[in-house]
């Protein structure tokens, strides 16, 4: 996992503008306070879905001996930092849950045409960046590229995944 900054401007009577000093022509604005990380999440998605590398993220001392980030955080910039995700291989791992929850998990997969392990995986993606505000992107083993999750998992819609818990599973 990479963590990018991004330095956030105001000018009076403006948006906030957000750019990333490691990431050159990757930028964007929020007309309010609470739409600054989510903007910030955005370009750092669709700047990353254009490219087949990053360059690695600089720490944050690092951007502060900087010249010019030292410079726009002297004239009233801030820091925002936006961590990324970058999906690129599978690994077995050993979980233990409680077995009704992975017959739910089971039941809601099936019901949407997603394995178990895709369904987790998603859904492991999704709270991250709710609550971690990072940004997930997978990327192809053939192009390089990075493309956000499909959204096959999430996408669909609740009543799916309702019909799919309520439905009673027929013993044999």
């Amino acid at each position: 996992m990479n963590t990018y900054f991004a330095l956030v401007h105001k000018e009076t009577d403006s948006a906030f503008g957000i750019t990333f000093p490691d990431l050159p022509g990757c930028f964007s604005a929020a007309d309010g306070e609470d739409e600054i990380f989510s903007s910030a999440q955005s370009a750092l998605t669709l700047y990353a879905s254009d490219e087949t590398s990053l360059p690695q993220a600089r720490s944050l001392s690092a951007l502060r001996a900087d010249a010019e980030v030292r410079s726009e955080l002297a004239s009233g910039a801030f820091l925002i930092a936006v961590p990324f995700i970058a999906i690129q291989k599978k690994s077995r791992y050993n979980l233990m849950l409680p077995s009704d929850l992975v017959d739910g998990v089971d039941q809601t997969a099936h019901a949407l045409g997603v394995s178990r392990s895709e369904y987790v995986s998603e859904a492991i993606g999704a709270r991250l960046e709710a609550q971690a505000g990072a940004v997930v992107i997978k990327r192809e083993a053939r192009s390089g590229r990075f493309v956000p999750p499909a959204k096959s998992v999430r996408d669909k819609t609740k009543s799916v995944a309702t019909l799919a818990l309520t439905q009673k599973t027929k013993k044999k």
